[in-house]
């Protein structure tokens, strides 16, 4: 599992090349990021350099902030696995969500149910 700034990184890596080498800038790659992720050169030029040592990325060349990447199909990968199970957490989520409404909905109807039974069992 990458953090959060490596797979960003790969993402942009993976839209900009498309399976071709591609020569990009550093601050090519640091506009694409988010900006909550608050990345700077080295760490891009870091997390480059992670991702081609782990088979992500192949890279032929890093000189002063400009990269000559690939993505590789381990990288593309891992990024449509990532974004799909991010989708299925939100949907799983959301199905928790409307499943615990609708449980405590009987819940209250079965329990007012009981109350009334015994009300009218009681006056009677």
């Amino acid at each position: 599992m990458l953090d959060k700034l490596t797979s960003a990184v790969l993402a942009v890596v993976n839209a900009e090349t498309n399976g071709a080498y591609k020569v990009l800038e550093g601050e090519e790659i640091l506009a694409a990021l988010p900006v909550r992720l608050a990345a700077n050169p080295t760490s891009v030029s870091n997390a480059l350099r992670y991702l081609a040592e782990r088979g992500y990325i192949d890279m032929r060349y890093a000189e002063k902030g400009t990269y000559c990447v690939c993505s590789l199909p381990k990288g593309r990968t891992y990024d449509e696995t990532v974004g799909a199970e991010r989708y299925r957490g939100k949907k799983a989520f959301r199905n928790q969500i409307l499943y615990t409404f609708l449980c405590a909905l009987l819940g209250g109807l079965i329990g007012g149910g009981i109350v009334g039974l015994l009300f009218l069992l009681i006056l009677l």
